[in-house]
């Protein structure tokens, strides 16, 4: 599915919690040399992940997208009465109903705003970008806010408690130790020159729902994050889009000045710049320090690049599912 861009950012902001904890103290509590045959810094070696932030217990995923919704609103300089419309697009919920929107369009006074949320694993907040385009597009709405909060090291602690016990499969569960908690949010308005997203093009196979499935169970949770396999899909169908979406945006891949992409490990990265055709130099890294922060990776390393006036920005989303996105922005 192709689809034409209406929005430009307006504002944007991050928030992360204070508390870092390593790869190598994740993998020192459950004995991994002794356990599963692998050293302490597998993680930083072979993922490239060292470290990742984690919430405390009174930091909810609302609490996360709340911050990063204040710092977003200041730099727009729009006010929260302002906003039409909030969408919350994390993974993490703190209830099953009503939508964290709710509590975050409360928290920050957007009065105005009707609210909902949006879920489709890492991809999700992509997926609340292009609902607010349509919006610019079909409705009055001319300041929409696009928010995230993830909790998922939640997760983790969950499948540290099982692997110290030899209760789960390691290459199963890789992935739920390279989890992170932050949050972002976006502030969209129509464009009003040439700035602004372009294109995106979008697909989705549930072939491949299997390959990363997380459930809530009494106990905790169940599933599998076959990382390895994920990563490859991942690749595979961006590869398969990449000359139709340069394209439509009438780029070329040394147009790109920067290239924003999920990210979940060192050698899926350095791929998804290959398979882009530019240099890794031009691709920002977050998973270094943050580890996989599921719908908070695109939005935040976009706000850490800091693109320049006029820099055409190619942008790769992906979720479990698996969906895939590719988009350019102007700015």
């Amino acid at each position: 599915m192709i689809i034409k861009g209406n929005c430009q950012i307006a504002g944007i902001g991050a928030y992360f919690p204070e508390q870092v904890v390593t790869s190598k103290e994740l993998m020192f509590e459950i004995n991994s040399e002794k356990n599963y045959g692998l050293s302490e810094s597998w993680l930083d070696d072979v993922c490239g992940i060292e470290k990742r932030r984690v919430a405390r217990p009174d930091e909810l995923p609302s609490t996360l997208a709340i911050k990063a919704g204040e710092e977003a609103l200041r730099t727009s300089g729009i006010s929260p009465s302002e906003i039409d419309a909030v969408i919350f697009c994390g993974i993490s919920k703190e209830w099953i109903e009503p939508s964290i929107a709710h509590k975050v369009q409360y928290e920050l006074g957007c009065t105005n705003a009707i609210c909902f949320d949006v879920s489709n694993a890492c991809h999700g907040f992509m997926n609340g970008i292009m609902i607010a385009d349509q919006f610019m597009q079909g409705s009055n709405a001319t300041h929409v806010l696009v928010v995230t909060g993830e909790v998922t090291t939640d997760i983790t602690s969950h499948y540290i408690d099982k692997l110290k016990k030899n209760k789960a499969d390691l290459k199963k569960e890789i992935g739920a130790l390279t989890l992170g908690d932050g949050g972002a949010a976006m502030i969209l308005t129509p464009k009003t020159d040439t700035r602004g997203f372009q294109f995106y093009n979008l697909y989705t196979n549930g072939k491949y729902a299997d390959l990363c499935k997380i459930g809530a169970t009494k106990n905790g949770y169940n599933g599998q994050m076959v990382m390895g396999k994920i990563s490859s899909m991942m690749i595979r169908l961006h590869s398969a889009m990449i000359e139709k979406t340069y394209s439509y945006l009438n780029w070329s891949s040394l147009d790109v000045g920067r290239f924003i992409c999920h990210q979940v490990g060192k050698k899926p990265h350095i791929r998804m710049s290959s398979m882009a055709n530019v240099s890794p130099e031009i691709t920002p890294i977050s998973y270094k320090d943050y580890g996989n922060i599921a719908t908070v990776t695109i939005p935040f390393n976009i706000y850490n690049a800091k693109p320049e006036h006029g820099e055409k920005v190619l942008v790769g989303g992906a979720g479990s599912g698996m969906s895939i996105s590719q988009s350019g922005i102007i700015f």
